[in-house]
């Protein structure tokens, strides 16, 4: 059977929220998603890449906005994934930029983070800009949304 996950994480993949500051967005990011199956505020102990599963199509550049080879992508993950993910810069091979693998273009998006709010078979869609904001209001970080299909 399959699944999706609305998937809420800080745009800071190393940073995690006090515990209050969790418990209250995991409640309004419940409010927001009352058909959810579940929700779970998670905090892992190291940087987790977080993956869109089957709604992966490509990787680009945010610096020339080119393609990046799914090759050289995986190298630079595995590369990543040998320091636990504590070392995510790079340099794209299309025009030379310093960049974190955090901030690569994902087409669907994916992230990397230490916390996120995974909403499982949310009922929904994205949170709009609004409620993403509210979100990030209340954990005092800008937050980015990663929709995974497994």
């Amino acid at each position: 059977m399959s699944e999706n996950l609305l998937r809420v994480v800080p745009t800071v993949s190393a940073w995690v929220p006090a515990q209050d500051a969790a418990d209250t967005a995991a409640e309004v990011v419940s409010a927001m998603c009352p058909g959810a199956g579940e929700l779970v505020a998670c905090q892992y102990a190291e940087v987790t890449f977080i993956d869109q599963g089957a709604n992966f199509e490509a990787v680009g550049c945010p610096a020339c906005k080119a393609p990046l080879n799914a090759n050289w992508w995986r190298e630079r993950m595995d590369d990543a994934h040998a320091t636990r993910f504590a070392t995510l810069d790079t340099v794209t091979p299309c025009c030379s930029a310093a960049v974190s693998l955090n901030d690569l273009e994902y087409h669907w998006p994916a992230a990397f983070a230490r916390f996120e709010i995974l909403v499982r078979n949310p009922g929904r869609s994205w949170l709009s800009p609004d409620e993403a904001a509210q979100v990030s209001a209340v954990l005092g970080i800008t937050v980015r949304q990663v929709f995974s299909h497994y």
